[in-house]
């Protein structure tokens, strides 16, 4: 800005000189053609110095001068008679000799005389046959005043033009630094949600990873999935093992609108293989599984893993045309992906606990989940100081069915009574297989009185099944079950266990199909008590 201030000065100054020169030439062409008309009455005694101080040019602004070939002044406007006497020969003078060489001659200088800058105009003249040098000048000091006034006016709208760039310039620029920090607390809460959602996922990963059973998985999903999904409501379907329905095993949110169980092809994404949006911009078609709600907008995903699809993820946002948010659609995608995984291996590790706690023909629990059981639970009753009891159960003359009806029917009548044993129990109830045909009951919570009445109740439903297999019947059935209970009179589990084997004995001693609890063995030992004795000391569960 100021290199041009400069430039702009330097050329309206040339511009003012210029102007000033133009007008000193025309001034000149007046004075000359004025003295030429005059020049009859100009003889070599006129005083030059009153004929050109009398000239209608002349004025206080306009200085005019007649100088003689040799450099002297005989004529001069601003001098007195006593100044022109004693002035200075002007032989030296830039305009004095440009006007002798060439005619006519301009210059701009410094006024020792009127101590002022001036701009100069010379020509030459011929009066009465004397070659005489016309000079007229007029002083810079006007034309300064203006070009000052003028870069006056250029350097305040400068100064203004300036003052509001730099006005400009800090607003928009505190404006930026506004907008600036403001995307970038957006941008750092942006990276904090998305660094908040990878932990939850993380979270979610490992808490499912170590799920042993769907009721901690919808524990888990009820308190993660709704801090990363936000308020949607959503429930998770698997595929039965016959792949013919789909179960609703998990939810979150508020009660899932939807059908709780329905066939795969009830379900656009499951038929298409892909993720489905139930209302977007091109249809509006809703899964049949939510058509009991009108204008449902829900998102389905395919739940896989390993290749293989174990179910769908529903996500239920409303009625309406809702619009999805797009992160959340994408961190359901993520989720999904972890749903899959994750109940899969659970329920190949359910499958896997099933098969090592179950009997596979009967589907009872086994030797082993017994023994463990059967520990938990008399520890818990020495602290709560509750009642459990155990029947062994012995199916009566159960060889001469595999000898006479063949081992598959044998099979068949251990599956009708384990079927029983199921129905019978409540939940806390434990029903397991010790082998062969020996069967056991655990009953928490029940006296012995209790549980003698619940085992006569079993060995009554017994004698009333008639079964047949391939066509034959099967004929009287019976079990003898033999009742123990702890604290009171077993005192820990190897003697639980022993009396309930002693009280079985007695009763296949004393005609089966009955039920003995040990206070009845206690008071009534049968003729071979000194035989189930020495049993006593071989290892339990022999019949």
């Amino acid at each position: 800005m100021l290199l041009g201030l400069y430039g702009f000065y330097v050329t309206l100054e040339r511009l003012v000189v210029a102007h000033e020169s133009d007008r000193l030439t025309s001034l000149m062409s007046d004075v000359i053609h004025e003295i030429r008309e005059d020049s009859s009455q100009i003889t070599s005694e006129t005083d030059m110095d009153d004929y050109i101080g009398d000239l209608t040019q002349a004025s206080t602004n306009l200085r005019i001068q007649v100088i003689s070939s040799d450099g002297a002044v005989i004529g001069d406007t601003d001098l007195s008679d006593h100044a022109l006497a004693n002035i200075e020969n002007h032989s030296n003078r830039p305009e004095f000799i440009q006007a002798i060489e060439s005619g006519v001659g301009n210059d701009v200088r410094f006024s020792t005389i009127t101590s002022t800058d001036r701009i100069y105009h010379s020509v030459v003249e011929q009066i009465n046959g004397q070659e005489l040098v016309v000079v007229i000048s007029s002083p810079m000091y006007q034309l300064k005043q203006m070009n000052f006034q003028l870069m006056g006016i250029l350097i305040g709208m400068a100064f203004l033009s300036l003052s509001f760039l730099i006005g400009t310039s800090y607003f928009s620029n505190r404006q930026i630094n506004l907008k600036v920090e403001e995307e970038q607390k957006k941008q750092d809460e942006r990276i904090r949600q998305r660094t908040h959602e990878i932990e939850l996922m993380h979270r979610l990963a490992n808490m499912l990873a170590a799920c042993n059973n769907m009721v901690e998985a919808q524990k888990i999903v009820s308190d993660i999935l709704p801090r990363i999904l936000g308020n949607v409501n959503g429930s998770v379907s698997l595929m039965r093992s016959s792949r013919n329905q789909l179960v609703t095993q998990l939810d979150w949110g508020d009660t899932w609108p939807g059908s709780a169980s329905f066939a795969p092809d009830e379900c656009w994404s499951l038929r298409k293989g892909r993720v489905h949006q139930s209302n977007d911009d091109f249809h509006t078609l809703s899964c049949a599984h939510m058509n009991e709600i009108e204008h449902n907008q829900t998102l389905c995903i395919p739940l896989t893993a390993h290749g293989n699809t174990i179910g769908i993820m529903h996500l239920y946002f409303g009625q309406g045309e809702v619009r999805i948010d797009p992160i959340i659609e994408q961190l359901a995608f993520s989720v999904s992906e972890h749903l899959g995984l994750a109940l899969a291996n659970l329920s190949l590790q359910e499958k896997l606990r099933s098969q090592a706690l179950s009997d596979p023909l009967t589907g009872l629990f086994n030797r082993r989940f017994f023994e463990q059981k059967l520990e938990e639970h008399t520890m818990n009753s020495a602290t709560t100081e509750q009642p459990i009891s155990l029947l062994m159960l012995d199916l009566d003359h159960f060889k001469r069915f595999n000898d006479n009806f063949g081992h598959d029917a044998g099979d068949f009548v251990l599956k009708e009574i384990s079927a029983l044993l199921k129905r019978s129990v409540g939940d806390d109830e434990i029903a397991c297989r010790l082998g062969g045909e020996e069967l056991a009951v655990i009953l928490p919570q029940s006296t012995m009185e209790q549980a003698t009445e619940f085992a006569e109740t079993i060995c009554e439903s017994v004698r009333s099944m008639h079964l047949e297999h391939k066509g034959l019947s099967l004929g009287q059935l019976g079990v003898s079950i033999g009742v123990a209970t702890y604290p009171q009179p077993a005192s820990d589990v190897e003697a639980l266990v022993k009396m309930a084997d002693q009280a079985l004995y007695m009763a296949k001693d004393t005609g089966r199909s009955r039920v003995v609890n040990y206070s009845q063995y206690s008071q009534f030992k049968t003729p071979h008590a000194d035989v189930i004795e020495l049993e006593d000391k071989k290892p339990s569960f022999v019949s």
